[in-house]
């Protein structure tokens, strides 16, 4: 009988990889930690740009829209009407405002941006004749805002004005807007 003996001497190539080196790692693990970095970054995105358009007073401002169309009423009684123009190499605004009125010294403008409630501006228009008014703007303005003009130049007191105008304007389409009643 032949002895033979067989050496167990470990081999190189089979030694136990790292476990970050294992490819089955990185394939089961990869798409969990895709997950959680898209989580965070649409979380991020949620928080920074989220839309201001839905007003947390809305009762209260469907109450309060009814009691301003007497506004709007009073202006068409008065037969009232604007046009703004914006300079934007200047960044002016004039206004052109015509009716049955005596023309106030200053009067309110307030643009409102359709989407970002902090982006809303109000800018005081000083008279340089009667019905010719001018003002100055504090940014650049470009795509589409919401215009409301108003006697009352306390942004907080502007459902005690007499009357308002309200138009809108897109600077896309050009830096012209006319302002009127609102339509009931």
């Amino acid at each position: 009988m032949v002895n033979v003996q067989v050496s167990q001497q470990p081999d190189n190539n089979q030694a136990p990889r790292p476990w970050y080196r294992e490819i089955w790692f990185w394939l089961v693990m990869a798409p969990l930690v895709l997950v959680v970095i898209m989580s965070a970054i649409m979380v991020s995105v949620a928080v920074r740009y989220g839309d201001d358009t839905v007003s947390d007073t809305y009762y209260k401002d469907s109450r309060m829209y009814h009691y301003m169309a007497h506004q709007d009423q009073r202006a068409a009684e008065l037969d009232m009407a604007g046009l703004l123009q914006f300079d934007p190499g200047e960044r002016t605004v004039s206004l052109q405002l015509k009716g049955n009125i005596d023309y106030p010294e200053q009067l309110l403008l307030t643009l409102s941006h359709p989407v970002e409630a902090d982006l809303d501006a109000h800018i005081v228009l000083d008279m340089l004749a009667p019905g010719r008014y001018r003002g100055t703007l504090e940014q650049a303005l470009q795509h589409r805002w919401y215009l409301q003009l108003s006697p009352e130049l306390d942004p907080a007191q502007h459902e005690k004005a007499e009357w308002r105008l309200k138009g809108e304007i897109n600077f896309n389409l050009g830096n012209g807007a006319p302002l009127n009643p609102a339509v009931q």
